[in-house]
């Protein structure tokens, strides 16, 4: 006869086991732990120069413990020592008193380690549906074309971005951009970004001026290894486009009368890189190396032609063994849907990239917007 589970057994079964798959464990483990040594390993000492495996090993564990007590704060990091202690004395004098405690204790450390994980998550939250709300509707009029746009964060938040302004003699600029890095602080810097570019888009009607502005306004400020990719399109009625490129990938140029295509890559260093001029802020004197090397390239758009803009992240999607998406394969791809509405054509690009993937996390932060010439 088998006997019965306790009622109470059965309902610590059913909460510890609710809405769990094993996919979605082995997931959750493979991501937790990734990320969890990617956390720790900031702080972790070195272990090179050891040889033999047990030695190594040993001393791995114990500096990636180390690394673990020193991110707690220093109460916490007291309680876990105490919670150590008890659970000591209960494994050497067999006290079922101590062994409580230390459970307790860890249960506690471990509702204020979630708490604020949740906090931090909520405000994360808050942080895209702000980004979001920055980013311009798929519904933007722009004379003479037909637009639309994606973009997906590889964390919460990201540092990718696009916009549409208005320019002074009522062209239409649109811009994609993508900060380095990714999380909190490249959004962050997205924000300046975006601010000061359509501030200075109410002054000219000059791609290449308006990124030698954005530069002069934000070297110096950025941290160590921050720069900004970015790609500028004005976009007149006649169909005339005119582009400048600093530091980003090409654009990409679908002709529809022969379905050729193009890569459009005129010359730019990243903003961010070098100061926009010699000398101090208002100096005549001549350029330095970021405006010397900003190029503007000018096409003609024709009915049906396509123009698309993308950030790395496209290119670099990677499948289950790292083999990246690369720039052959998207230009093959838009070529191909490259008869279809914008809205068709966006599906068609997330679609092949999710089979590329094929479950793969991001690796990056994804956008591109697709332009269309109508008349």
């Amino acid at each position: 006869m088998i006997p019965r589970i306790p009622r109470f057994l059965q309902g610590l079964h059913n909460i510890l086991t609710r809405d769990l798959t094993w996919d979605d464990l082995n997931k959750s483990l493979n991501e937790d732990m990734r990320g969890m040594y990617e956390f720790y390993a900031r702080g972790l000492k070195s272990v090179e120069g050891e040889r033999k495996g047990i030695k190594r090993s040993i001393k791995f564990v114990w500096h990636l413990f180390v690394a673990f007590l020193l991110k707690l704060t220093p109460p916490r990091r007291l309680m876990y020592a105490i919670a150590f202690v008890f659970i000591i004395v209960a494994m050497s004098e067999s006290k079922a008193v101590s062994a409580v405690y230390s459970f307790i204790i860890i249960t506690f450390l471990l509702a204020m380690e979630l708490a604020d994980k949740l906090i931090t998550k909520d405000e994360l939250s808050v942080a895209r549906d702000i980004q979001l709300s920055l980013q311009p509707t798929n519904d933007v009029i722009i004379p003479g074309y037909d637009l639309i746009a994606h973009s997906e964060a590889a964390k919460q938040v990201g540092g990718d971005y696009y916009d549409i302004l208005n320019l002074p003699d009522c062209s239409k600029l649109a811009v994609i951009g993508d900060v380095s890095g990714k999380g909190i602080s490249s959004a962050l810097y997205v924000v300046k970004m975006q601010t000061a570019l359509q501030l200075f888009a109410t002054e000219t009607n000059d791609p290449r001026e308006l990124l030698i502005r954005l530069n002069s306004h934000v070297y110096g400020q950025l941290k160590r290894n921050y720069f900004l990719s970015i790609l500028l399109v004005k976009l007149c009625s006649d169909g005339n486009v005119e582009l400048c490129r600093a530091g980003h990938p090409p654009a990409l140029l679908c002709r529809a009368v022969d379905n050729s295509i193009s890569w459009l890559k005129p010359n730019g260093i990243a903003v961010g890189m070098a100061p926009s001029f010699n000398g101090g802020i208002g100096s005549e004197q001549s350029n330095t190396f970021f405006s010397n090397s900003l190029e503007m390239q000018s096409i003609q758009m024709n009915q049906g032609d396509v123009l698309f803009l993308f950030t790395d992240g496209v290119i670099e999607s990677v499948d289950t063994d790292w083999k990246e998406y690369g720039l052959d394969r998207i230009a093959e791809l838009v070529k191909h849907c490259v008869g279809g509405t914008v809205e068709q054509m966006r599906q068609h690009i997330n679609t092949e990239l999710s089979i590329h993937r094929a479950g793969a996390d991001l690796r990056d932060d994804t956008t591109f917007v697709l332009l269309k010439r109508t008349s």
